[in-house]
């Protein structure tokens, strides 16, 4: 829905709220989207925002609270009345539940557990047992599973019964006694198979599942590769224990591009929104990286203040200074960004270093080499001077090749470590290729033009 809609219904709204025609805003609710009144609901005071919410169908109400930040969506909760709340936490799925008791302070989670259902508190404990970032932290224990030895008409009447309390039910999920998982099949197999037929005759065998304590970037890499809209959970003895759904490996996705954006920027992921976030909160995110930052390029003073003699027997060598630093540093950046993107989807891997190595080098050469001849020419022009012309050309080869190489290699070292890629941003490379570069530059400089 575009913004000139939003602005409408919001008008719309505060006119009913204000007149408090209520059947008239609970018709207009009624004709948008759960992520629609989220964003609505934004827009309003908390007493509107409340009177909303409890003109809303429960299961409507609890959808749009997944819209909404953590902190809003307890806020929320504990202004309604009891009755409203209790009911509104009755309809999330536990996983959502979970998400937000583990997002908030004890005390308040404390409070929405008192609200939830007896017999979803098993679930729900059982969800906070594992780690936020793992499968078993995404995974939703909404799921319908049948029996190996059962009947289609057997499997449809089960459906029957328990199918209005699972929000995941496109998939039948087959297990044998011991609850391994063995088998799957899509709600439309199963209505087109004859009601006699052993579900164990229509099931698929091949299913691909996640164990329940792998990282939830690999459960994201594994739906995409196999377009699954859902993923089957198991622990370490095959036996199904979650799901997970295409909606929350979407928010999983946005997490992770969000935080390998901002260390490729060189900053430490934030844990809130932007505008969320206190000054302190992003002082605090960035100053790290920008000490570490100027403690390494500290390192390029030196190396001018080394070779100052040169500079000054050949003033005009300080005109290209920027060109080999931002050329490499641009090059380096390209390479980096390629191979961490590569290793997120898994295109590639540590195991592919060598031909990694022996590929960049390769097109790091054909670059040099072009980007070479434009510097020569361009250095003639500037300074006049065939000597420093070749200089600029044969440095502006070596640095391309080095920091492509460079660039390419330290993603894959760091994996290797164990070490995020993502960490060897863009600040980090293009400064570790300063230092490279200038050192470069001022050797071949002097050895060309014979400078002691």
């Amino acid at each position: 829905m575009g913004e000139r809609n939003i602005v409408s219904f919001k008008e719309s709204a505060e006119e009913m709220l204000a007149s408090q025609d209520y059947e008239a805003l609970r018709e207009l609710l009624e004709e948008l989207h759960p992520y629609e009144v989220a964003t609505l609901l934004e827009e309003l005071e908390e007493p509107e925002q409340l009177i909303i919410l409890e003109l809303m169908p429960t299961d409507m109400a609890a959808e749009t609270l997944e819209h909404l930040e953590y902190e809003d969506q307890y806020r929320l909760l504990d202004h309604l009345e009891d009755t409203v709340a209790r009911k509104i936490i009755a309809a999330m799925p536990s996983d959502v539940i979970a998400d937000l008791v583990m997002a908030i302070h004890p005390h308040q989670a404390q409070k929405i557990l008192g609200m939830v259902p007896e017999e979803y508190l098993q679930k729900i404990e059982y969800l906070m047992t594992y780690p936020e970032d793992s499968a078993g932290g995404i995974m939703s224990l909404e799921y319908i599973a049948v029996r190996e030895r059962w009947t289609v008409e057997r499997v449809i009447e089960h459906f029957r019964k328990v199918g209005r309390k699972e929000s995941i039910a496109s998939y039948i999920y087959v297990v044998d006694n011991i609850g391994q998982l063995v088998g799957v099949v899509s709600l439309k197999e199963l209505l087109l198979s004859h009601p006699k037929t052993p579900i164990s005759e229509i099931m698929h065998t091949n299913v691909v599942a996640i164990p329940v304590d792998a990282d939830q970037e690999e459960a994201a890499k594994l739906m995409s590769q196999y377009d699954l809209l859902v993923l089957p959970v198991v622990d370490s003895r095959g036996r199904l224990v979650g799901v997970i759904t295409a909606d929350d490996i979407m928010d999983v996705i946005e997490e992770e591009s969000t935080e390998d954006i901002h260390k490729l920027g060189g900053s430490k992921p934030l844990d809130l929104p932007y505008m969320h976030s206190s000054l302190i909160t992003l002082f605090s995110k960035r100053i790290n990286w920008l000490i570490f930052l100027f403690a390494v390029q500290a390192v390029t003073s030196n190396i001018l203040k080394h070779f100052q003699s040169v500079l000054s027997s050949v003033v005009a060598l300080s005109f290209f200074i920027p060109l080999f630093t931002d050329t490499g540093g641009n090059s380096g950046t390209q390479a980096s960004s390629l191979i961490i993107r590569s290793l997120a989807l898994g295109e590639v891997t540590t195991k592919d270093a060598t031909r990694i190595l022996i590929k960049e080098l390769q097109v790091s050469a054909m670059l040099g080499a072009t980007m070479g001849i434009v510097g020569y020419f361009f250095a003639w022009a500037v300074a006049g001077s065939v000597e420093i012309a070749i200089a600029v050309a044969i440095t502006l080869f070596v640095v391309l090749v080095v920091s492509s190489t460079i660039g390419a290699m330290l993603p894959i070292i760091g994996s290797k470590l164990g070490i995020d890629p993502a960490v060897f941003s863009a600040p980090l490379i293009t400064t570790v290729v300063d230092i490279v570069a200038l050192t470069l530059y001022f050797n071949i400089a002097t050895l060309i033009l014979g400078i002691k």
